[in-house]
């Protein structure tokens, strides 16, 4: 027996983390555990759902940036003329 199409809906938001997919999935979760007829097994299921759509939707942990070096003010070909009072040139 194939899965249900609301059940699959479900699955490929979480896998493909849209947003207003991620959204219908919540609703979807939360009314299927608001049935007054539903089973102590489909509830659980149901949280369980509604707990990996809600990881899916919080924001992704941002990757520790290191801040850059800093460049030098005179760099390259076409900064000017340099002369002996500059910082970059070399002692000889």
């Amino acid at each position: 027996m194939p899965p249900f199409s609301e059940v699959t809906r479900v699955e490929a938001a979480i896998k493909n983390k849209s947003a207003k997919d991620l959204e219908w999935a919540v609703w979807y979760c939360r009314m299927r555990q608001a049935i007054p007829s539903a089973r102590p097994a489909d509830l659980k299921y149901w949280g369980g759902m509604e707990e990996k759509v809600q990881a899916a939707m919080a924001k992704p942990i941002e990757a520790k940036q290191y801040p850059a070096r800093k460049k030098k003010p005179i760099r390259g070909l076409g900064s000017g003329p340099m002369g002996p009072d500059s910082k970059d040139v070399a002692e000889e």
